[in-house]
């Protein structure tokens, strides 16, 4: 989770994250990554969206931000 934590903490307040840019930054499996982001989804410290699809991209690609309170609560010591 430290290493997930630290991504987010590392993009600036509208960084989006697709997972396959979080599985390659954290090397996590996506077996243990999607129920962190569920987690952190669940405390309200991240949101999901969705891109539109695109020429290059035809099905929409799933993203997550780093909320306030997440920002926040992460950057407790």
């Amino acid at each position: 989770m430290h290493r997930l934590t630290a991504v987010f903490l590392a993009g600036d307040t509208k960084a989006r994250f697709h997972a396959g840019d979080l599985r390659r930054a954290t090397k996590v499996h996506n077996r243990r990554l999607y129920p962190m982001l569920a987690r952190l989804l669940e405390r309200g410290w991240i949101t999901n969206g969705c891109d539109e699809p695109s020429s290059d991209e035809p099905s929409p690609q799933p993203y997550y931000v780093l909320t306030d309170i997440g920002r926040r609560e992460l950057n407790r010591p």
